[in-house]
């Protein structure tokens, strides 16, 4: 028999509140078990019902829909929160994620849509660990007809809350430089609507991550062969769809389960993220067991990455999953490398020295900057440098859970930990 999900609707508007019930009064496996018409009702609701499921309008008198998610976070941290709102810009949204929701609609909505994000955000529900996929998916039979060996493979992920900061260039080059090293290494292409590595590698997009997505878990790695791509430097590369409408055909329990098996076939698997705080980005950002988040030396870029840290606080993030990347670093800059550590807070991780035009031409001619003319460029160097030192902090750490996804050792993922735990 199928679980039921226990729903409570909270908008001051009561025609509002008997719209959303009435989208959801014919689903099997859903039960609106209340509706509170303000934040001080929907708090004392939610303590007495425990609903699985909140649906909080952001916008009511007296206690607003964030400040009522935040006090049921708090209280009842088991009941998962979506945030209805007629505002969808990225304040809203960033608010409603501090808050504690794990979801945002925007109004109005179809029914589809909302009971969609209902059974998401319930099935991703913190109380979901995915250790037993990661071990069920360690002993598919691989293409090669033997078991795939459990390995200590780590998930990467390249990341900048702030576009055009140079993410897709390091994950490829960082990629390419392992895979000179004698790492068995895949690149993912995460940006998944206009993703660039194929076309900055000059590999035509045949086969994509679309390909892997009609599975929610126990992808096989025999599947997963047929759909990574080589390139000629040795590395793996599993690419963003052909076009952006296909990208709706990647979800979140899609990239947990592929990046479980992944972890059994590869010692490293890079990322290349969206500067988009989406669900997908969240949920690679949560899987991934390091993410190297890169910045400039500039105001706008400071800003973002300092916002990304107080959300990584928030997610209660070790200090050691997110490392610091200065790329396109330059003393000519009235802001240094230094002053981005201090002003931070944080250790510099690595510094990429600018040379636009150097890496323009690489992007130009497909050809990652490690592999081509300019592989002695200090660029280039510094490529090979962030390749070897992730390589020599990986090795010499060991996790203190047995799901290397989870470095704070707690359940639940980036959803779990962002929008469930507390």
């Amino acid at each position: 028999m199928a679980e039921i999900i226990r729903v409570l609707i909270v908008d001051d508007l009561p025609e509002t509140r008997e719209n959303v019930r009435k989208l959801l009064q014919f689903e099997s496996d859903i039960e609106v078990i209340g509706q509170a018409g303000t934040g001080e009702q929907a708090i004392e609701m939610a303590q007495e019902h425990q609903p699985d499921i909140i649906l909080m309008d952001i916008n009511m008198p007296g206690i607003d829909g964030i400040g009522a998610s935040q006090k049921i976070s708090e209280l009842v941290p088991a009941s998962q929160i979506i945030i209805m709102s007629v505002q969808s810009d990225s304040d809203y949204l960033r608010r409603a994620m501090l808050a504690g929701a794990r979801d945002f609609l925007t109004k109005p909505f179809g029914g589809d849509e909302l009971v969609a994000a209902v059974r998401r955000v319930y099935a991703k529900r913190p109380v979901t660990r995915p250790v037993a996929s990661q071990a069920q998916a360690a002993q598919v039979v691989s293409s090669a007809g033997v078991e795939a060996k459990t390995r200590e493979g780590f998930v990467l992920s390249v990341f900048s809350p702030k576009g055009g900061s140079g993410c897709t260039t390091i994950a490829i080059n960082l990629a390419v430089a392992l895979a000179q090293q004698q790492r068995h290494t895949l690149i993912v292409d995460g940006s998944l609507q206009f993703g660039d590595v194929a076309v900055m590698i000059n590999m035509k997009p045949v086969t994509s991550i679309v390909d892997l997505s009609g599975k929610d878990s126990d992808i096989d790695p025999e599947l997963v062969d047929s759909v990574v791509k080589i390139h000629n430097s040795g590395l793996h590369v599993l690419m963003a769809p052909p076009r952006p409408e296909m990208a709706d055909e990647v979800t979140g329990p899609v990239l947990k389960g592929l990046l479980a098996t992944l972890r059994t076939l590869y010692d490293y698997v890079i990322i290349d993220t969206t500067s988009s705080l989406n669900d997908i980005a969240l949920t690679l950002l949560d899987e991934s067991d390091r993410i190297l988040l890169v910045t400039q030396q500039n105001l706008p870029s400071l800003k973002n990455v300092s916002r990304f840290f107080d959300l990584a606080q928030i997610l209660e993030y070790q200090s050691q999953k997110v490392w610091l990347v200065v790329n396109q670093a330059t003393n000519k800059q009235g802001i240094s490398v230094k002053d981005v550590g201090e002003t931070l807070k944080r250790p510099i991780f690595m510094a990429i020295p600018e040379d636009s035009l150097t890496v323009g031409l690489a992007i130009d001619q497909g050809v990652p900057l490690v592999l081509g003319n300019s592989r002695k460029k200090p660029v280039s160097l510094a490529m090979n440098k962030l390749a070897a030192a992730v390589v020599d902090e990986l090795s010499t750490e060991k996790m203190d859970d047995s799901d290397p996804a989870d470095t704070n050792g707690e359940a639940g993922g980036l959803f779990g930990k962002l929008f469930g735990k507390r």
